[in-house]
């Protein structure tokens, strides 16, 4: 059966209408946002088939299927497909190890064995691109799920920063010196508290010690590499703040404020007497003709 078809069929049998998907209890009210089930606790969640465009109640395990169906739907299930295979190809192999549906395995386990299949691959054939890339897809879920207690994290960083600071980095075909760039090296930071710390972090993994040997670099050279790349952009920064407050000042300059009123001319005393002369002459005039 083509991938389509079973999509078909998953969008008519998944999700509920009046029950709780996860243990069919009866509802009193339909929930028309997220809400919890009285009975099991579990998450229920209101959504549109986007197929049929019907309303139904679905799992938290459903929705990507319903990322799947929208896609589908939308006419670009093609690309989608493309960019997650991966994910979909570990949740079946979970469901297997574990003997469970598919459709019990949770997308955060699936892109986890995912991220894991890719890394234990590039570090097989040290293609480092592939290894950084891994390292980046696993922080990003991490910092995603704000579950830095659950996982070794030392070793996460440890492998990101040196893959990527301890090799250069080609983008468009240009070469660049040992960075990271924006977003990639905020990772870092969002997930420690001080640069200063990072070093101390990872010193001791065995993930900086693997891969600063097969780079053939020390860890000093890669904390130093993501220090001055942590300079650079605060310096960039301030450039752009101070021509962004340049630019204001000379807005004020050339556009003053329009509600200020003209200057009003000055009356002096000056000319209040030559307007007494005039008024005399004329007067002098009035009575000699008289």
């Amino acid at each position: 059966m083509t991938r389509k078809k079973q999509l078909k069929e998953l969008a008519a049998s998944c999700g509920t209408t009046s029950k709780c998907p996860s243990c069919d209890f009866e509802l009193e009210k339909i929930p028309k946002r997220k809400a919890k089930c009285k009975s099991c606790k579990k998450s229920i969640y209101p959504r549109k088939e986007p197929l049929s465009g019907e309303s139904r109640l679905y799992r938290e395990g459903d929705l990507f299927l319903l990322e799947e169906l929208k896609a589908l739907a939308d006419g670009w299930w093609k690309d989608w497909y493309e960019s997650n295979k991966g994910v979909l190809n570990a949740r079946k192999d979970l469901a297997k190890e574990w003997k469970v549906d598919e459709i019990n395995v949770s997308i955060a386990d699936a892109r986890w064995r995912e991220s894991h299949t890719d890394l234990a691959d590039g570090n097989e054939k040290q293609d480092w691109d592939k290894v950084y890339s891994s390292y980046e897809s696993m922080l990003r879920q991490v910092q995603r799920e704000e579950n830095q207690d659950k996982t070794p994290l030392a070793e996460l960083f440890a492998g990101f920063i040196v893959t990527g600071y301890g090799r250069n980095s080609v983008i468009g075909g240009y070469t660049m010196d040992h960075t990271i760039g924006r977003p990639q090296f905020m990772l870092i930071d969002n997930l420690t508290t001080e640069p200063d710390n990072v070093y101390g972090l990872i010193k001791d993994t065995h993930a900086a010690k693997s891969y600063c040997h097969l780079l053939d670099v020390s860890l000093d050279t890669i904390i130093k590499r993501y220090k001055a790349e942590l300079n650079y952009e605060a310096e960039l920064l301030k450039e752009i703040e101070l021509d962004r407050n340049t630019e204001v000042v000379v807005d004020l300059n050339l556009n003053p404020t329009q509600n200020t009123a003209p200057p009003k001319p000055k009356k002096t005393r000056t000319s209040k007497f030559w307007v007494l002369i005039v008024v005399l002459a004329l007067l002098g005039v009035l009575a000699l003709s008289v």
